[in-house]
């Protein structure tokens, strides 16, 4: 589902972006509705079920380790931390929750955290609107405004408030689900928590230079990685700021997740995360264009 809106910073530049629920939005309109979702919801969910089902797996978040930094553990869950949004605090909640409320049941509980989920490998697709297609939809906005295409700049220097050594831990979707399938099949898997997680990540630097080779501008454009933007803000950098803006916590986040109960369960996991490549972004980008038209 798309919701096609005017930017009210540039109105002659016309942003869609995919609809998410109350329960995935990092600002939601209405937080209590969000932990609502996000908690009681799955409280409901199992007490519901409980007649039927012999186990059960909570997939949470890796980021309900919140502000900290450093390697997090996977049997870490509240050590005082805290939080970017709304949506990290409520699914660490609904992990202390529901881990309770199986206690209580008598139901054998597993608890998986995925990382930042993106397109997937094969086909460049994804069902949510978040971080590389955030970075796709603003050069493609950017070349929609200026009428220019792949291989050609706007600017030859653009600012951006990013750490370039940093590593966000983004992971295609495809991986992740076929672990999530593991951990759900595995017996053994009862009682533990497990980091879904890229295990070697890429660098905001990678990561941005790929994206400008596949547009073809690498070389074109000067990068700069900026602690802080100051102003005067040239168009094309406030409009990737104002897109990104909710993301930035992410990008800039500098910590690692121990992968240790997921490796036991699945002993080739580190093999099965390919680094992201030019290729993989041109998926992207075509995925990304072909949602524009829709």
């Amino acid at each position: 589902m798309e919701a096609t809106q005017r930017d009210p910073a540039y109105p002659e530049i016309t942003v869609c972006r995919r609809s998410k629920p109350h329960l995935i939005q990092f600002v939601p309109p209405d937080p209590a509705a969000q932990r609502r979702a996000n908690v009681d919801g799955t409280l409901h969910v199992v007490q519901a079920l409980r007649p039927s089902v012999a186990r059960a797996v909570h997939v949470s978040t890796a980021y309900v380790a919140g502000d900290r930094t450093g390697t997090i553990l996977e049997n870490e869950t509240s050590v005082g931390q805290g939080f970017h949004n709304n949506y990290e605090k409520t699914k660490l909640e609904a992990e202390v929750a529901v881990r309770s409320l199986c206690e209580e049941l008598r139901l054998p509980l597993a608890i998986a955290r995925p990382s930042i989920i993106v397109n997937d490998t094969l086909n460049g697709r994804s069902s949510a609107f978040t971080h590389l297609n955030v970075l796709v939809e603003v050069a493609n906005r950017i070349q929609e405004f200026y009428g220019i295409q792949d291989g050609e700049v706007a600017n030859r220097e653009i600012r951006f408030p990013v750490n370039p050594s940093t590593r966000p831990n983004i992971a295609a979707v495809d991986p992740i689900a076929e672990a999530l399938a593991s951990i759900l099949e595995s017996p053994g898997s009862a009682g533990k928590t497990f980091h879904l997680c890229h295990p070697s990540p890429q660098s905001n630097e990678e990561i941005f230079g790929l994206v400008m080779e596949a547009f073809g501008i690498k070389g074109k454009i000067s990068l700069s990685f900026v602690e802080r933007l100051q102003p005067p803000l040239t168009r094309t950098e406030a409009m990737a700021v104002r897109a990104f803006k909710v993301y930035l916590p992410y990008l800039n986040h500098n910590c690692a997740f121990d992968c240790s109960n997921t490796r036991e369960i699945i002993p080739h996991y580190d093999a099965m995360f390919p680094p992201a490549s030019v290729d993989y972004l041109r998926k992207v980008i075509a995925f990304e264009r072909a949602e524009r038209r829709k």
